[in-house]
């Protein structure tokens, strides 16, 4: 039940359920009071019902005050008349308690606090007086009164009905007060409620064997409840006593503790004076010792205040003793002076205070000890553990006792070294502010407009040539002002005036010796509360320098804009935000926008550019300068598209414009028109992917086109066909008619044969009078029934020359493309086979490849056998063979060595390196040989290769790189060589490298990352292959032989070898040809500007063993 819950208002329905409850106890009560009364003739010696009642009402609003008094006093009637029967007789007596528990609340309303009515032992006095004294007396009397004619004894009645009073409302009327609902639940109470039940068990304990035992019992439960009182807070005091007081009042009832009393009714009721007594003593001194306990608490709150204020106080604070030494300091005063806690409390201010302050800290500190100042503050220094000087406010305060004699010093201690250190730094800065002004050669000034009168520094009069200390007025400053600048400077100056501009001028000083100096001042006014000038004060500075500089730079861009308004270049400059800044002529042509309109426009605004004339548009090349992101400048397909829809093809380059710093402020883009020679490039990339003589693609782009379809067939699961055609009877007519009808006759033939096949399928010549055929998304029969076609056109085709007629032939052989038939060398040895076969089976015959057929085992007795490869590399009859390779003008220098081989076989001395080749391709032994070369190279004769010092160049095939298991073998062999990386030079292919991109690419970049470099050889059929080579780290670009063999008589092959050398030193390629056999062609060579050249005019082609065994070392 909680009897403050009436504190404030309340809904209805709680409130009626506490006065039910209040009710409740009133009669539970009343029953067992009347109980007790059973020994007395008309009175209850103990009556509690009207303390619960007056604590109820005390905490309830008083507008409920009737109703808890009517349902209390049904509950006092009902108790009486179930144990006495139905009378009138309770009904005055049961008024008087109603009266008596409202007046004993409305005065403990009147003198008590509601929220903790028993705060002190003054407050439990007037509790004591009202309730247990006052009003227990006047309704004695009432009572008396209305039961004297009765009893016969006023005295007796009076008596007995305060003393049951009053010890009620003394036994319970504190505990009522004090309660609070959830008093024992709260966490922090677990204990108290432990304590109270062992000390309640103890204490009634006591009283019962006191009374039972014990002499003088009243005395041994005084003091075991005054020990509990002293034990416990007062809540549990009250408790404790109120229970002992029904213990006492029971055993006294219940005759199991007798008192030697006389059995009249005034001397019964004094028979309960004892528990009165027993209440009084502990009461109070459950008081006092509250009373203790809350200054006790208010002590401790107040020295935890001040312990936290120090501890955690920003600044550093100590309590210092009067001799000076540290009693105790905070963190922040440790961390202030660099000093542990327990080192700084071994000494004395004065070991740490700076001696140039010390004096001054002490006289302060002794008018402070003496009382003629209450405190003082100082700035002071204070030496720190590391012997840094700090700088600090001090503020000291005394604490007396109650004899004014100091217990203590308080000092606060303030960091401010900062402050000090940013006034010196301060004053410093004036300092140099000075100086600078000083040595920047600036002069200051100040004019007070009222007085008219002008101060100068000494530079002022520096500047204008006058005496030091010459008297200034408006007259001298204006004196020497340039005639021209007079009338400008007067107006400038009487607007900044008049209208609180500011003041900034320029002007020119002539002076005496004529010399012209440039000024510029520059003020600030100072102005009343009024607004109105009282001063200026500003600064003057020589810009003769400056001009002369700015004018010399004038002059030198005017120079650069007319070279570039005459160059034949275009030029476009940007700023960071790619916005025009600057087009020349050229670029205005060739953009169609003039300057004045493009400036401040975005660059991608005015310049358009597409890989192509129709194709996709590109990114502007400033974006990836002024982004630092990587750009190739070799795309030999841009396209400038002109405002009004021309289009150009051009040639760009970009560079960063930078300060000096090397921050990037802009960009410059640079173009020119290259339309005439991307003409020519395109002719010579005609020239070197057709034949010359019939314009069909060569054997280069057929292969390349070959590969294409290969992939097709790979990617999206197509079949294609590939045919070799050969011609019948060639011979006979080239030799009987001569070369010129030989020439006529391929060209005839050809273009019947563009006429004859499909617009997808592809006729090229691979030399000679040797054909090849590509039929794209071709079954087998299909293509064999083209092929059978343009085979029997052939056959019955009439060419007459000079009159005569000549009839000729043809044989082909047709093999599929497909998935499951994608390597490109198997391909093309396959219809090779195949076309053998039908050349060899009666002319004019088209045959299809087969694996098994008698045809083709005809021609492989024609080859070396498996076993022979096989037997060769087993039984090391290859010779390894080394080429040097060297710079042009310098043939001895010696860069590396090209590595081949040829047969070293006693009983078949005839067997060719290309027929080995040739046999080894046929049965798919190439990375065999690839592996044996170079274990003999990286394993057997690594060590004499190392000792000689030399670099080795070694061709890789494309089926031994297309082998898993032979890249990882290599890269191990690399790894673990004697040789170092950076020795070793690996030759690719072109045509496999781009076939292969990924796959072999990616491999030839690890060894890349070991040190090796690369090699690619056989370029130059198409020009184009240099975009698809840009995503490849090269080291060198090796020339296709056919296109060095004549470059000192074919002009064409010149230009070309020209195009491919500048363009490949442009990306950082180091360029390689040979061949060279003669003089001429190495002359050319060097003249052209190629790094690196092979052949019999740079050194003849020797034996390994030869070169390792020589006295020479390796030139590198």
């Amino acid at each position: 039940m909680d009897l403050s819950a009436a504190e404030k208002p309340a809904p209805d329905n709680k409130t009626l359920l506490h006065i039910t409850i209040i009710s409740i106890v009133v009669f539970l009560l009343a029953l067992f009071c009347i109980r007790l009364s059973e020994q007395s003739e008309n009175l209850a010696p103990l009556w509690f019902p009207t303390a619960v009642l007056m604590v109820a009402l005390f905490h309830h609003p008083m507008r409920y005050w009737s109703w808890q008094l009517l349902s209390a006093g049904i509950c006092i009637v009902a108790a009486n008349y179930i144990l006495y029967g139905i009378s009138w007789f309770p009904l005055p007596l049961t008024l008087i308690n109603l009266t008596e528990a409202a007046a004993g609340a409305w005065l403990l309303r009147k003198f008590l606090q509601p929220k903790d009515p028993l705060n002190n032992l003054f407050s439990w006095l007037k509790f004591s007086i009202c309730t247990v004294v006052i009003v227990p007396l006047i309704s004695g009397l009432a009572a008396a009164w209305y039961l004297a004619p009765q009893n016969g004894s006023f005295t007796q009645v009076l008596t007995v009905w305060f003393m049951s009073e009053a010890i009620g409302m003394l036994a319970l009327g504190p505990v009522g007060l004090l309660y609070r609902r959830g008093y024992f639940n709260i966490t922090n109470k677990t204990k108290a409620l432990f304590d109270m039940t062992w000390m309640m068990i103890v204490s009634l304990s006591a009283c019962y064997l006191g009374l039972m035992y014990l002499p003088f019992p009243f005395t041994f439960i005084i003091m075991a409840l005054i020990w509990t009182s002293i034990r416990l807070p007062r809540f549990e005091t009250f408790t404790i006593c109120f229970l002992a007081t029904l213990l006492i009042a029971m055993m006294i009832n219940f005759n199991l503790f007798t008192l030697q009393v006389d059995t009249k009714l005034s001397v019964q009721a004094f028979s309960f004076i004892p528990l009165l007594m027993v209440l009084i003593p502990p009461h109070a001194m459950a008081m006092v010792m509250h009373a203790f306990r809350m200054e006790k608490e208010h002590i401790v709150e107040s020295e935890n205040r001040f312990r936290n204020a120090m501890e955690y106080s920003a600044i550093g604070m100590a309590l210092v003793s009067p001799e000076g030494k540290w009693m105790q300091v905070n963190q922040a005063l440790c961390k202030l002076l660099g000093y542990r806690q327990e080192t700084l409390l071994t000494l004395t201010f004065q070991q740490i205070t700076h001696p140039e302050d010390l004096s001054a800290d002490l006289k302060l500190l002794d008018d402070l000890y003496h009382g003629h100042i209450p405190s003082y503050s100082m700035e002071k220094r204070y030496i720190r553990s590391d012997g840094e000087v700090v700088w600090a406010l001090l503020v000291v305060s005394v604490v007396r006792d109650h004899e004014q004699q100091p217990l203590y010093y308080i000092s606060q201690v303030e960091d401010i070294n900062d402050l000090k250190k940013s006034e010196i730094v301060n004053r410093r800065l004036m300092e140099r502010i000075t100086l600078a002004n000083e040595a920047g050669g600036i002069g200051i000034w100040e004019l007070d407009i009222r007085k008219q009168l002008i101060s100068w520094d000494k530079r002022m009069y520096e500047l204008y040539h006058v005496p030091l200390n010459t008297p200034v007025d408006e007259r001298v400053w204006q004196q020497y002002i340039h005639p021209e600048d007079i009338n400008r400077v007067k107006r400038e100056y009487s607007a900044a005036l008049t209208q609180r501009q500011p003041y900034r001028l320029e002007f020119r000083l002539l002076l005496p010796n004529g010399d012209i100096v440039h000024l510029r001042n520059q003020a600030n006014m100072i102005c009343d509360k009024n607004g109105n000038i009282l001063r200026l004060i500003g600064t003057t500075l020589d810009m003769t320098e400056i001009r002369n500089l700015t004018e010399a730079l004038h002059e030198e861009k005017e120079r650069l804009h007319i070279t570039l308004d005459s160059i034949g270049e275009a030029v476009v400059c940007t700023d960071q935000e790619m916005k025009i800044t600057f087009m020349n002529p050229v670029a205005e042509k060739m953009t169609g926008w003039a300057n004045t309109i493009a400036l401040g426009q975005p660059i991608q605004h005015i310049i358009k550019l597409t890989d192509g004339i129709d194709g996709p548009e590109i990114d502007n090349p400033i974006e990836h300068c002024l982004t630092q992101r990587p750009y190739s400048s070799l795309n030999e397909s841009m396209v400038l598209h002109h405002r009004d829809g021309q289009h150009y093809d051009i040639q760009e380059s970009v560079a960063p414009l930078k300060t000096l710093e090397g921050t990037i402020v802009g960009a410059v883009l640079v173009f020119q028109d290259v339309g005439e020679s991307r003409a020519m490039m395109r002719k010579l990339s005609h020239s070197a992917s057709h034949d010359n003589l019939t314009g069909l693609p060569n054997r280069a782009n057929f292969e390349n086109k070959l590969k294409a379809a290969i992939q097709k067939s790979i990617d999206f699961d197509q079949q294609h066909a590939l045919a070799f055609l050969d011609l019948d009877y060639f011979k006979a007519v080239n030799d009987t008619a001569g070369h010129p009808a030989g020439d006529a006759l391929l060209k005839e033939l050809s273009q019947l044969m563009r006429q004859h096949l499909r617009n997808s399928d592809c006729v090229a010549r691979l030399g000679g009078d040797e054909f090849g055929l590509l039929m794209l998304n071709c079954t087998l029969p299909h293509a064999k029934a083209i092929t059978q076609s343009l085979v029997s056109m052939i056959n019955g085709y009439h060419f007459y020359w000079e009159d005569k007629l000549y009839r000729i032939g043809a044989s082909a052989g047709v093999t599929q493309i497909s998935s499951s038939n994608s390597q490109r060398s198997e391909i093309m040895a396959q219809a090779d086979i195949a076309c053998y076969t039908a050349k060899h089976s009666g002319r004019g015959q088209v045959y299809l490849y087969q694996p098994r057929q008698k045809q083709l085992l005809a021609r492989q007795h024609e080859l070396l056998s498996r076993e022979d490869v096989e037997s060769i590399l087993s039984e090391n009859q290859l010779l390894l063979q080394v080429t040097p390779t060297a710079p042009p003008k310098t043939p001895l220098s010696v860069c590396f060595y090209q590595v081949s081989f040829e047969i070293d076989r006693p009983q078949s001395p005839l067997v060719s390196q290309s027929a080995f080749e040739e046999a080894a391709t046929l049965y798919n032994l190439l990375p065999k040989v690839d592996s044996w070369i170079c274990e003999q190279l990286l394993v057997e004769h690594a060590q004499a290769i190392h000792q000689k010092g030399l670099a080795l160049a070694i061709p890789l095939s494309e089926l031994a790189l297309l082998k898993e298991d032979f890249r990882q073998s290599l890269l191990t062999l690399v790894q673990q060589t004697l040789l170092p990386p950076q020795s070793l030079y690996w030759m690719i292919d072109e045509s496999t490298l781009l076939q292969y991109p990924f796959a072999i690419g990616n491999f030839l970049a690890k060894l890349q990352q070991l040190g090796c470099k690369l090699i690619v050889k056989e370029f130059g059929h198409n020009l184009n292959d240099f975009e698809l080579l840009a995503e490849h780290r090269i080291d060198y670009l090796k020339f296709n032989s056919e296109l060095i063999a004549h470059i000192h008589i074919n002009q064409m092959d010149e230009v070309l070898i020209s195009i491919i050398n500048g363009t490949a030193q442009r990306a950082n390629i180091a360029t390689l040809a040979g061949p060279v056999e003669l003089a001429p062609t190495l002359s050319k060579l060097i003249d052209i500007g190629v790094d690196l050249a092979d052949g019999t005019m740079i050194g003849r082609t020797e034996p390994l063993s030869e070169v390792l065994n020589n006295g020479y070392f390796a030139i590198k």
